[in-house]
């Protein structure tokens, strides 16, 4: 239907139209540039996705709930040099069973990594500051803006120091 619209304005069959072959290929013109700036974008956010995913998979440390590809649900017990984890499953009761596998298997964790945790702080503040704006037109006491906090870095000693003590 609309390649014949097309056609007929183009030929002119239609009342309202110019005549005016070009119109067709304007009118193409536009859709293949929305159609590569839409594959763009997407290309972006995919790309930011991966990141993140990334990011997310090189946090995970011992005591993150993990989640497979397949379901698998666990903890992970222990994280390899050879890009693998050592995750526990099961129970007390009906016995825990440990699994080694691939970090690219895991699904889901509750893991996060640098940029969804500044996401996350971003976004905390942003609603702090629009609970303070809310507090100030209504007329209450604003509750103060939460502050991004350091991470502590924890100083460690040197091997001789160690064995010494």
């Amino acid at each position: 239907m609309f390649w014949s619209l097309l056609a007929d304005a183009a030929t002119g069959n239609e009342p309202a139209a110019t005549g005016n072959p070009w119109m067709m290929y304007i009118v193409l013109g536009v859709v293949v540039v929305i159609f590569v700036v839409w594959m763009v974008f997407s290309g972006r956010k995919n790309k930011q996705r991966q990141k993140e995913y990334t990011e997310q998979l090189e946090a995970i440390r011992p005591g993150h709930k993990v989640k497979t590809a397949g379901g698998i649900c666990g903890i992970v017990v222990e994280v390899c040099d050879d890009n693998t984890i050592i995750m526990e499953t099961g129970s007390e009761t009906a016995g825990k069973s440990y699994i080694k596998m691939d970090k690219e298997l895991i699904a889901q964790t509750d893991a996060k990594g640098p940029t969804q945790i500044a996401r996350e702080e971003a976004e905390a503040r942003r609603k702090a500051e629009e609970a303070e704006k809310k507090a100030k037109k209504s007329g209450e006491v604003p509750a103060p803006v939460p502050a991004r906090e350091e991470p502590v870095e924890e100083k460690s000693e040197p091997a001789e120091e160690k064995e010494e003590k």
